[in-house]
């Protein structure tokens, strides 16, 4: 697989507090992948195998009651972190996300939170603010 250019996310506010090597060593363990409008990104209450990063388009985070009700958490725009549920001490994802037109992502595995977190604290902060 191609390495991801650093410009994909060096204007991003949550990228900004880092050096240009430590936006390329994050970039080396991500993986981009585009949905199409109204596909799933991810399901409430499954696993929370990975969390993203918006690069274009927009994405609506849905709630499911215990009613059966789908309720619009929040909308996610270009450069927002979502699905950290690690973040949240979450194993599980507390709501679904969804395209709501054509999206590119990035992704990281759900495992490498705590690390990314831990040696780039500019990253780990701004994602504590933005959930």
């Amino acid at each position: 697989m191609a390495a991801l250019d650093r410009s994909l996310i060096s204007q991003l506010p949550l990228f900004q507090g880092m050096t240009a090597e430590e936006q390329s060593e994050i970039l080396r363990s991500a993986r981009s992948s585009r949905y199409a409008k109204e596909s799933t990104i991810f399901e409430q209450e499954t696993e929370a195998h990975s969390f993203f990063v918006l690069i274009s388009g927009h994405i609506r985070v849905v709630r499911t009651t215990p009613d059966g009700q789908q309720v619009i958490a929040r909308y996610i725009s270009e450069g927002e972190i979502f699905g950290v549920a690690a973040a949240l001490g979450r194993t599980t994802y507390p709501a679904s996300a969804l395209a709501a037109v054509d999206c590119v992502v990035l992704t990281w595995p759900n495992a490498l939170w705590a690390e990314m977190a831990r040696r780039f604290p500019a990253f780990g902060a701004t994602t504590y603010r933005t959930v």
